[in-house]
């Protein structure tokens, strides 16, 4: 397993082990090599979403640039959090190289992105926020339990090809992983989609403000969920 930074000590469980991960992950924050990541992704899906929003697709009309700015999005959201991950792993691997650990997260990505698909076409329509809310917490229940093997994936060496050592005593970061998605990353998922919902419908004058401050909160949703995920893949890698 890859040797990452010492960090605060942490209980085990109970308080003192929920806030000793919260402090962790915010701690990881303070790192100079963070920066170039974490602003070419609020600058891509600042760019991307505004592109995306003013060419959606008119029936009649081949969607050119709103496909190619989807694709843009989905590649540079993959190279982006793969560097992020590997910065807050202190991964042995350069950030942004596209080895093979690249590739294999790009399937983890695709995983996310197909089974929050399946979750809202079972939850019923996506303009529901009780429906939205549900896919959100089962996103978070599901996924809690695969984050170190998947962040080890984008970061180990050698490859995590096998889940099985990085899924070890989770009594130590599964529940605060769980309770500090449900706490912080949910809420500011629950507004990004308020905010994408009332972009999609047109929004008149409030469109590029909030389309201003979509990108960066985008952003810091995705760091705070990679940084969380991180945290854990640390504490199954001191063993």
């Amino acid at each position: 397993m890859t040797e990452t930074r010492a960090a605060a000590p942490t209980g085990a469980a109970g308080a003192n082990g929920l806030l000793g991960f919260l402090r962790e992950t915010l701690a990881s924050f303070n790192n100079p090599r963070l920066i170039l990541p974490a602003a070419l992704l609020a600058l891509l899906l600042t760019a991307s979403n505004i592109v995306i929003l003013l060419n959606m697709p008119v029936a009649g009309q081949a969607p050119v640039a709103f496909a190619a700015a989807a694709f843009v999005r989905l590649l540079g959201l993959l190279v982006l959090a793969v560097a992020v991950l590997r910065v807050l792993a202190d991964s042995p691997r350069a950030p942004f190289v596209p080895d093979g650990a690249f590739w294999l997260y790009g399937a983890t990505l695709l995983f996310g992105i197909l089974l929050g698909a399946v979750l809202g076409r079972l939850a019923g329509s996506p303009a529901d926020p009780v429906a939205g809310l549900l896919v959100d917490v089962a996103m978070v229940v599901i996924g809690a339990p695969l984050a170190p093997w998947f962040t080890a994936i984008a970061a180990a060496r050698p490859l995590a090809g096998s889940p099985t050592p990085w899924l070890r005593r989770p009594g130590r970061w599964l529940p605060p992983l769980i309770l500090w998605s449900l706490l912080l990353v949910l809420p500011l998922g629950r507004l990004h989609a308020t905010i994408d919902h009332f972009l999609i419908r047109g929004a008149g004058e409030w469109f590029w403000p909030l389309a201003l401050v979509d990108g960066p909160l985008s952003a810091i949703l995705a760091i705070l969920g990679l940084a969380l995920a991180a945290t854990a893949y640390r504490r199954v890698a001191r063993g």
